[in-house]
């Protein structure tokens, strides 16, 4: 059980949120080992996330896809300056501290692993309950049966999935410091439409709430089971409370630009990136786009640079 003063909580919450907000705007690559970071953080990535190379024959092997192994991570992070990103399995409280004691910047909680049916009833006071009623601004615990990691207690940030707002929002209120789409089957063979799917519909519900009333606000509220409180912070500050970055075979350019211009705070880059024909100049061309994706012209030389709007991966 959380037993330290809400205003602790909300502190740590709030520094976390703050971090994970300095990647506005800019690029996450998932790598593979030290040569691909090293590439990644000359081209412009701001963060990795490493991942398991030869998961399928785990999968195979041992029938479940699990975590990157801790030694690839801390070569990785020994070789670059920028953070590393630690993934674990929906659930997994012990993995998720193994990450924090290995100190990565950020844990991204992440249902491309096989989850486990995690044996914690989480108790404590989510901090977007702070906001409204008696049992979150008086301070009582908030009985949370679900099978995700508690993200609270934890002094670094957490990532999490979403596929709609629902899922948006309910991970908002369990601790997510920052949400990225999310889909049905593995992030590096998926295809991008989507992703696209996924944003557009995020966005439009985020529209939605926006303009709502407050007859409506309190209709949205109850369709996405999520706190009114929540929905209000969004519809006063007009965006989400946390940064949403879109994931899922992002590599073209193009595409970057285009998921920035439906309202994306950044873009995780799929590891498919890498096995393009010259992957530096390719993750160049991808951190130009995110920062110009305003500016037709620019992006127009972005396209050619790229020889067309580029070949698909081996």
């Amino acid at each position: 059980m959380n037993i330290e003063p809400e205003e602790e909580t909300r502190r740590r919450f709030g520094n976390k949120i703050s971090f994970m907000e300095e990647f506005k705007g800019r690029t996450i690559a998932v790598v593979l080992d030290q040569v691909q970071a090293q590439m990644a953080e000359g081209a412009g990535a701001v963060v990795l996330i490493p991942i398991d190379g030869i998961k399928q024959t785990v999968v195979a092997v041992e029938g479940v896809q699990r975590t990157t192994d801790l030694s690839t991570i801390k070569k990785i992070m020994s070789r670059v300056l920028i953070p590393v990103i630690g993934r674990v399995r929906v659930g997994h409280v012990l993995e998720a501290k193994a990450m924090e004691a290995a100190q990565v910047a950020c844990i991204d909680e992440s249902e491309y692993l096989n989850p486990i049916m995690s044996a914690y009833n989480h108790t404590y006071t989510p901090y977007f309950m702070f906001r409204e009623g008696p049992d979150g601004a008086n301070g009582f615990a908030y009985k949370m049966e679900k099978r995700t990691i508690p993200k609270y207690p934890f002094k670094i940030p957490f990532i999490c999935g979403a596929a709609d707002m629902s899922e948006v929002l309910q991970q908002i209120y369990e601790g997510a410091s920052m949400v990225r789409t999310k889909c049905a089957d593995d992030e590096e063979t998926h295809d991008a439409s989507k992703t696209f799917e996924i944003v557009r519909k995020i966005m439009g519900s985020l529209d939605d709430i926006i303009n709502s009333d407050e007859t409506r606000m309190y209709q949205l509220a109850g369709s996405y089971n999520a706190r009114p409180a929540l929905l209000q912070m969004i519809k006063e500050q007009r965006r989400l409370p946390v940064p949403f970055f879109a994931a899922g075979s992002i590599y073209m350019p193009i595409d970057v630009a285009m998921l920035m211009a439906l309202g994306c705070d950044g873009v995780i880059v799929s590891n498919r990136v890498f096995n393009i024909l010259s992957p530096e100049t390719r993750l160049e061309n991808i951190m130009a786009a995110i920062k110009k994706y305003k500016e037709p012209e620019e992006l127009a030389k972005i396209i050619k640079r790229s020889g067309g709007y580029g070949p698909k991966p081996k």
